[in-house]
């Protein structure tokens, strides 16, 4: 057992079925417009049904899983139309992130959030890795901004993308864009560049809207 299964053992079981269930939709083990069964997700998770039912209904409300007219649960289509209207807000929440980030980052902020970043200048080996990375380097931006609002859309919002992620097949070329992108990022934040920093982050977020664009109507 690795140190976040450790860590996710000690949270309540709704917790812990909402991030199992959660990561199962960001990895793309689910598919979209697949129908879900209570009983088998509690069998599969060894749980009763209350944390289940419970990690259902707080991925209903953040939009990753729906439900039929006659009351099935199923993962949430991915489509065009919600591509576009994912990725228009995580431009604006996550360029409002990077903003508030510059704006209220101290040094041991810094600190942490550079060594995120010497992870990926280090060429991770896998797209798996590298996705980590990627997430935990948004997640620190989240964070920094010090506002609620903030970054509970943006962690709702980072998990319909990677459920994009997960169900748009073939690799794009993350490292020759990825890094530059997250290094303009760190400089403006360093520099207390609100301007830059939200410019900035708005550029990323447009660049990986339009690889995962291009990967969907290639489909």
């Amino acid at each position: 057992m690795d140190i976040d299964e450790q860590q996710n053992t000690e949270l309540p079981l709704g917790e812990q079925a909402y991030i199992r269930l959660r990561d199962l939709l960001r990895h793309g083990n689910l598919k979209s417009g697949q129908r879900l069964s209570e009983s088998e997700i509690c069998d599969r998770f060894a749980m009763s049904r209350t944390p289940v039912r419970e990690a259902i209904r707080r991925l209903q409300s953040e939009g990753l899983l729906g439900s039929t007219p006659g009351g099935r649960i199923v993962v949430a289509e991915i489509d065009l139309e919600r591509v576009e209207e994912i990725y228009d807000m995580r431009e604006a929440v996550e360029g409002l992130a990077a903003r508030l980030a510059a704006r209220n980052a101290r040094t041991p902020d810094l600190m942490r959030l550079e060594k995120i970043l010497q992870e990926q200048r280090a060429e991770p080996d896998t797209e798996v890795r590298f996705l980590n990375i990627n997430d935990r380097f948004h997640g620190a931006i989240y964070t920094l901004s010090r506002n609620r609002y903030v970054i509970h859309d943006a962690e709702v919002l980072l998990n319909s993308a990677s459920m994009i992620r997960g169900s748009t097949h073939g690799r794009y070329d993350y490292e020759s864009w990825s890094l530059q992108d997250h290094e303009a990022i760190f400089n403006a934040i360093c520099n207390g560049d609100t301007a830059g920093a939200e410019t900035a982050m708005r550029q990323h977020i447009r660049r990986g809207r339009w690889q995962r664009t291009r990967l969907l109507l290639a489909e």
